[in-house]
């Protein structure tokens, strides 16, 4: 069975994923994968930035909402396993490996960083998409 849902974290209204065609979370009977989750909260009609011109204030956000929607679906952060991670500067997005580290701490994930000309919205600096596996 395939499961659906846009947990609220604070993050995108639902007029925005229905706008968009696409689900946050989607889950199977072994894996949870997210849509990719962008420095970005509010609706369709008012799309705010967070942490503009500041790299570490967007990772935090994007690491905070995909901990928010792995804790709608009961799955625990060790339970992570993969994630893309995209920016648009590499120098930049180098300097914020730490916060990675301390979100994922004993049990990192298998990880790519790719940089990327532009995102969803202009000054969005990183965004972040994988899956994890249920036990």
């Amino acid at each position: 069975m395939i499961t659906r849902k846009n947990p609220d974290v604070g993050y995108l209204g639902e007029d925005v994923f229905a706008g968009y065609a696409f689900t946050q979370n989607i889950r199977t009977q072994s894996h949870l994968y997210l849509s990719g989750i962008a420095p970005v909260r509010g609706s369709n009609d008012n799309i705010e930035l967070v942490g503009e011109g500041d790299i570490r204030a967007q990772v935090r956000f994007c690491l905070d909402v995909l901990q928010g929607c792995l804790a709608a679906e009961s799955v625990s952060i060790e339970n992570w396993v993969a994630h893309t991670v995209y920016g648009t500067d590499m120098s930049e997005l180098h300097k914020t490996a730490d916060i990675f580290v301390d979100v994922f701490g004993k049990h990192p994930p298998t990880s790519t960083w790719v940089e990327i000309k532009g995102l969803f919205v202009p000054g969005q600096m990183v965004e972040i998409t994988g899956f994890a596996v249920l036990d």
